[in-house]
């Protein structure tokens, strides 16, 4: 394995921060580093295989010039509670990122790759991505007989914000939107904080319907603020990325993967 060098003119490109969900194999990591070219790297897997990935991570960062980050395992991966368990550990990659990977690594967009493991770890991956404001990725398996090609192989797409829209929404204002899930704009003002600015990103971001100046929350509103509140890991999401929510009004390009 040879060490990955940027290409010419891109060393004023802020370098992303890849939080991988891994299951038993491991080529699509090698893929996405080629591509990607990350800052650091972070790993989501089961306990089965944390053994295997602290010792490949290591191994990575040395190969692929990226600063080695966390493997953070779950115990529960079949079990109903792995969506928070595996969200939980994402946050814990994300906390160490905030102490750990300096100023200019954490500048870099955020990039979520769910090709490995379960679909419990691509739904949680998708979750994580959107709550972070970060890109979800996927490594494609390249035609049979084919050679790997990175640039064609690595597919990002595109940024979903409704998430982190919920999360910095107050708290009192989504119980309120959850407890009534439709009725007056009117009212809406008068009974909760939100205002007509947040009213208009609550409906641009998809998570209400108005319609003659009555609300409905959607069902991806319902399912977002639920989502939210009912995790068991509530505090420690809000406070990661209450952190972030000083950052949110960063130029588009910020949160845009270059490639």
């Amino acid at each position: 394995m040879s060490n990955q060098t940027p290409a010419t003119g891109m060393a004023a490109t802020p370098r992303p921060v890849l939080i991988l969900f891994m299951g038993n194999n491991d080529d699509h990591a090698i893929t996405s580093f080629q591509h990607l070219f990350p800052a650091s790297v972070h790993i989501v897997t089961s306990d089965k295989f944390s053994d295997k990935y602290e010792e490949m991570l290591t191994e990575w960062s040395d190969s692929y010039g990226f600063r080695r980050g966390t493997v953070n395992s779950v115990d529960d991966l079949f079990e109903p509670t792995a969506v928070n368990s595996l969200i939980a550990a994402s946050c814990g990659a994300l906390r160490e990122e905030f102490e750990h990977g300096g100023e200019s690594e954490a500048k870099g967009p955020l990039l979520v790759g769910i090709t490995g493991g379960t679909m419990h770890m691509a739904v949680s991956g998708t979750y994580f991505a959107q709550l972070a404001g970060g890109t979800v990725f996927y490594v494609l398996r390249p035609p049979e007989g084919q050679p790997v090609i990175p640039a064609r192989d690595v597919v990002v797409f595109p940024e979903l914000r409704s998430l982190r829209t919920a999360l910095t929404t107050t708290i009192p204002d989504i119980h309120y939107l959850i407890g009534k899930g439709e009725g007056e704009v009117e009212e809406l003002f008068e009974e909760s904080e939100i205002n007509g600015y947040w009213l208009d990103k609550l409906e641009s971001e998809g998570l209400i319907e108005i319609e003659e100046n009555k609300w409905q929350l959607t069902d991806l509103g319902h399912h977002s603020f639920s989502f939210i509140t009912s995790s068991r890991m509530w505090n420690d999401v809000h406070t990661i990325f209450e952190r972030m929510a000083t950052d949110s009004e960063k130029p588009p390009d910020d949160n845009l993967m270059h490639g």
